[in-house]
């Protein structure tokens, strides 16, 4: 539960200045005792967004009672009329706003805890959107870890049978040209009785 809902749950004091007599001090946690809205599953605003104007028009945060919510609160606080007036001035000046306005300061402060909520589905939608593509891109990662061992292993293997071929091939190659040499040398052993040496047509190997 967020900060702002902690405290309205408790029920909020009024601290803003002297109360007209018999005016309620508090507003009680009744008065936001709005229906929790439906969790919000996946969120089609992008998770960088820059405003969050998207969030709480996808979540139907309804518009604040006669435009007087807490950006016409905030407006009001940081125009330059009032920016270099005491804090008490600046907040006398907003409720004087809210009163002219006929908008009370609960009314207000429930736009605030709706826009607050607004916030909260959006970032556990996003947060679940989030885990979904970590479970999805690690289970791909083994995927792939596991195509590449059994690809590493049967290249291996066949790397192995190569080697095995190429060596075969060399033993044979040079067991031939021992044969070779000793077929030679038998015939020219043979021709050795009737030729002299020099004339011999099998050269020495």
């Amino acid at each position: 539960m967020s900060r702002i809902a902690t405290l309205v749950s408790r029920g909020v004091r009024v601290t803003v200045g002297p109360q007209a007599p018999g005016a309620a001090s508090e507003i009680p946690a009744e008065f936001f005792a709005t229906p929790e809205p439906r969790s919000l599953q996946r969120s089609e605003v992008p998770v960088d967004v820059a405003e969050f104007a998207a969030v709480y028009e996808e979540a139907k945060v309804p518009a604040p009672f006669r435009g007087y919510g807490v950006d016409k609160m905030a407006e009001i606080l940081e125009s330059t009329r009032l920016a270099a007036l005491p804090r008490e001035v600046r907040v006398a000046a907003v409720m004087a706003s809210l009163e002219a306005a006929g908008v009370s300061l609960a009314q207000v402060l429930q736009d605030a805890l709706l826009r607050d909520r607004a916030l909260d589905d959006f970032v556990a939608a996003k947060e679940r959107e989030v885990e979904a593509l970590r479970s999805r891109d690690e289970g791909r990662i083994g995927a792939l870890k596991q195509e590449v061992a059994v690809f590493i292993k049967e290249r291996g293997a066949e790397i192995e049978g190569l080697k095995r071929a190429t060596d075969t091939g060399s033993n044979a190659f040079a067991q031939l040209r021992l044969r070779k040499k000793n077929e030679e040398d038998r015939l020219r052993d043979v021709l050795s009785y009737f030729v002299a040496d020099g004339e011999n047509p099998i050269p020495r190997s």
